[in-house]
């Protein structure tokens, strides 16, 4: 058991959290019924929301009296409570972080007295958890982690009328303009945009560009009309 954090706040001195998962994240298939065969025909699978639940253990003290106990799970009644949602860091897990997290279910306090315990249902509705934040300025790059991420590349153009960025299987985004010596070109293949020296750009995105993603594993980028370049993303794990 470990403390644990929720939308900017830390639990830890309050409770201590203990983790309870099941061993895998369960899909959800797309099937098509099919007349006169078994079964049905398997079209693909969907990655829901994760299901979290922690058992918090209240760590208060003995020398709490009853008010203040009362006051402090007021407190953490509070705390829970993000309509918005937020980030969650959960014990065992490291540095990763789930984002879009909300609280969906909770359980009664089992003794309203020091060392109560209760259960929480968080629904992380960003299923694939954050990791580290990575860079590099070279050609060839690792990617770490269980699931594919996004990343940002930032270009220094070259004179010239493009930029391209392409991987080795392929894939490619090409930003077509005049540019000048210097300019910065930003390409976001999260949100699917392009920026120059801070404007948007993206109608000047070439046809049959695609903004891809990086897997866990090793890439070989290779880029055209720039002198200079740094590629950002974060780890993600499922």
């Amino acid at each position: 058991m470990s403390g644990f954090s929720y939308a900017g706040r830390d639990f830890s001195p309050y409770v201590q959290a203990e983790l309870e998962e099941p061993a895998a994240h369960a899909l959800e298939p797309r099937a098509l019924a099919v007349p006169g065969r078994p079964g049905a025909l398997l079209l693909g699978c969907e990655l829901p929301p994760r299901e979290v639940r922690l058992r918090l253990h209240l760590d208060a003290g003995s020398q709490m009296m009853a008010g203040e106990l009362s006051r402090l799970r007021a407190l953490l009644r509070a705390w829970l409570c993000a309509p918005g949602g937020g980030d969650l860091t959960l014990p065992g897990e490291g540095a990763l972080t789930w984002r879009d997290a909300v609280v969906t279910g909770v359980s009664d306090w089992d003794t309203l007295f020091e060392g109560g315990s209760c259960a929480v249902d968080f629904t992380c509705y960003d299923p694939v958890a954050y990791g580290a934040a990575r860079s590099c300025t070279g050609t060839e790059l690792e990617v770490l982690g269980t699931w594919p991420t996004l990343p940002v590349m930032t270009l220094t153009a070259a004179a010239g009328t493009a930029v391209k960025v392409a991987d080795d299987a392929g894939r490619y985004v090409l930003v077509e303009r005049d540019l000048s010596a210097g300019d910065e070109v930003v390409m976001d293949f999260a949100s699917e945009s392009v920026t120059v020296g801070g404007e948007d750009a993206s109608a000047d995105v070439g046809v049959g560009s695609a903004f891809f993603s990086l897997a866990p594993g090793t890439h070989a980028l290779t880029f055209f009309g720039c002198s200079a370049h740094e590629v950002a993303w974060t780890e993600r794990w499922l």
